[in-house]
C-alpha cells in the first residue's frame, strides 16, 4: 500500500486546477490531469468482477455525472463512474493521481491514504 501525504495531493490538485476560474473549470482540469497522468489501461474491479480500465471518457463527463472511465469485460467496452472503479497494483504517478481523484471528488476529507 502506498500512502501519500495530503499535502502531495494537494500539490497535484494546485497544479490540475492551476489559472481555473470556475468550478465546470476546475473539474476539466482534474479530468485533463487525471487522463493524462495515468498510464492506461489499468486493471480494476467493478462491484468486484475483474475489468480492465482503458482511460476517462472526457467528452462524458461532466459536473453532473462525474467523472466517466471506459472499461473493457469479456470483450466489449463500457462507460462508468471512475469512483465505483477499485484499483490494484500500479505505478507510482498512477497511483498519486487516482488518489488525488478520489480525494477531491470525496470532499477532501476521506482519504485513507489506500492508493494502491
Amino acid at each position: 500500500m502506498l500512502l501519500i501525504p495530503k499535502e502531495r495531493l494537494q500539490e497535484l490538485l494546485d497544479e490540475a486546477i492551476i489559472d481555473c476560474y470556475d468550478e465546470e473549470e476546475e473539474f476539466s482540469g482534474v479530468v485533463i490531469n487525471v487522463d493524462e497522468n495515468v498510464n492506461w489501461p489499468l486493471p480494476g474491479t467493478l462491484a468486484g468482477m475483474p475489468v480492465e480500465v482503458l482511460g476517462l471518457n472526457e467528452s462524458a463527463s461532466n459536473t453532473r455525472r462525474g467523472v466517466v472511465a471506459r472499461i473493457r469485460r469479456g470483450g466489449k467496452e463500457y462507460t462508468v463512474s471512475l469512483s465505483d472503479l477499485v484499483f490494484g497494483e500500479t505505478d507510482e504517478t498512477s497511483a498519486e493521481w487516482l488518489a488525488m481523484y478520489r480525494w477531491w471528488a470525496e470532499g477532501f476529507s476521506s482519504y485513507q491514504g489506500d492508493c494502491r
